[in-house]
């Protein structure tokens, strides 16, 4: 076979296959202006070897923040903020 005849059938292919399969773009609508109301709540952390769960209000995390609290007892000690939003 001709090399050339086998290079025009794989850019026919080619070209082909992205039109055949082309998704059109889509553009996203802006937010319509408005409040959103954010809980904001510290949730203590004693060390760092230990797991600790609480239940918080609201549906959706909306962000999460820990700041090192250390005290001679506790050196690994920390405070979480966990801002949730109600829906």
């Amino acid at each position: 076979m001709n090399p050339l005849k086998i290079g025009l059938a794989v850019l026919f292919g080619l070209i082909l296959g992205a039109v055949l399969f082309h998704v059109p773009k889509v553009k996203a609508l802006p937010q319509e202006a408005g409040t959103v109301h954010v809980t904001i709540v510290p949730v203590p952390m004693n060390d760092a070897k230990n797991l600790s769960s609480r239940d918080l209000p609201g549906y959706r995390i909306a962000g999460i923040s820990c700041l090192p609290t250390p005290i001679k007892q506790l050196p690994d000690a920390a405070v979480c903020y966990v801002a949730t939003t109600p829906n």
